[in-house]
């Protein structure tokens, strides 16, 4: 089996782990990412190096374990870890804009930081060699003035100009590909886009004091996100459909129960039958943090998993397993146990977790997020190996 066909096999397993007609699926073997400055780090301790990363990507810009599609309108993609476990290829985003498609100004730049306004026209600032998540100065848009005029860049008449050059021949190359697609990423949810033109502080003030808007930002972007996936829908066959949120920290969830229900579960609802009514029966949601609390809320809407289950905000994967047998689950193998002083215990303990997962289904394991620079790449191949171990006598290769 492909990795494509091996993601489809993995997430429509039935609860208990077997396929509709018995057996087991035959789970891939992924990672979700690396940092550069991981991989740059491995190169260092024993990786050999097939393809130098180039100098233009950041030790904090992630390099994806995913084929590319178009490759100027994505991350890198690995070449040079990939290859040394045999792992198949990660769920790849299929390359959207989803901002106003601003031009990026350089505003400051010198030997430490720099500030820039991005393509949504949020004022950030950021080491200058870019190894941590920016700091927002200023965001577009603050009331209902800011917002009419910004969301003049979300028609449907914008749609045909997102689209990657050289469409059909595009669309023609991706109908036979041995590799799953995603539609849907970064800012391509009710949560995350408009926190992401708000800005946290504003966003969260504007549920109680603005809740029109709000509700008025959520569904302009509904009706653009639908006619956009639309577009793309009428020549691309994806795999799954992903509402991206980043909708929760360390302690929990960034929103109420209430207010999930009041500005998150109709569109959601209304996504999920966007998608099932286009053959798109693999619905994700994409959070960090501790999620447990939002998954019952999320459930109820049709969506069907998530991913990447972060370990370090408590997320207890048997636990939601437990709760949810049927709620699809990727990622949350705990990239502590990689950091340079542990034990090969830890990353063992770790393991059990993940087999026992394996055993009951519908779950697809790898580093919870994109594999940190605290990895060495001693502890990566032991718990790599290791793992594909497990993946070869679960799926009885």
């Amino acid at each position: 089996m492909n990795s494509r066909e091996k993601f489809l096999a993995a997430m429509r397993t039935k609860a208990g782990g077997t396929m509709p007609g018995g057996g087991r699926p035959q789970v891939p073997k992924v990672e979700f990412g690396y940092w550069a400055g991981t991989v740059r780090r491995w190169l260092g301790e024993g990786l050999k190096e097939i393809s130098p990363i180039p100098e233009s990507i950041p030790d904090g810009e992630a390099v994806m374990a995913n084929k590319n599609i178009f490759g100027r309108m994505e991350k890198a993609g690995d070449v040079n870890v990939q290859p040394v476990f045999g792992l198949d290829w990660y769920l790849t985003k299929f390359p959207c804009d989803y901002s106003p498609r601003f031009k990026t100004e350089i505003i400051e730049k010198n030997e430490t930081h720099i500030v820039y306004r991005d393509s949504y026209g949020v004022l950030c600032k950021n080491d200058v060699n870019m190894r941590s998540l920016p700091l927002e100065l200023d965001n577009p848009v603050k009331d209902w003035a800011t917002w009419n005029e910004y969301k003049r860049h979300y028609g449907e008449e914008t749609v045909e100009a997102r689209l990657p050059p050289g469409w059909k021949s595009l669309a023609a190359s991706l109908k036979n590909r041995d590799f799953p697609i995603r539609l849907g990423g970064t800012n391509g949810g009710f949560l995350g886009f408009p926190r992401q033109i708000m800005g946290v502080t504003n966003y969260l003030l504007a549920l109680y004091d603005e809740p029109e808007l709000i509700h008025d930002i959520c569904d302009t972007y509904l009706l653009f996100l639908t006619a956009y996936y639309g577009r793309i829908l009428e020549d691309i066959d994806v795999d799954c459909l992903l509402i991206w949120e980043d909708m929760a920290g360390k302690q929990g969830s960034l929103i109420s129960p209430a207010h999930f229900t009041e500005f998150l579960r109709p569109r959601y609802k209304a996504m999920v039958n966007f998608a099932k009514a286009r053959g798109v029966d693999i619905i994700l949601t994409d959070s960090d943090g501790f999620v447990e609390e939002l998954i019952p809320l999320i459930a109820e809407t049709g969506v069907t998993g998530m991913y990447p289950m972060e370990r370090a905000a408590g997320n207890d994967l048997l636990r939601i397993r437990e709760a949810f047998p049927e709620f699809q689950l990727i990622g949350g193998f705990d990239k502590r146990v990689l950091f340079g002083n542990s034990p090969r215990e830890a990353i063992d303990a770790v393991l059990a977790i993940t087999e026992a997962m394996l055993d009951k289904g519908r779950y697809i394991p790898h580093v919870d997020h994109f594999v940190t620079p605290d990895c060495t790449w001693e502890n990566f191949q032991y718990y790599r190996q290791r793992l594909n171990g497990i993946i070869d006598r679960h799926c009885g290769s």
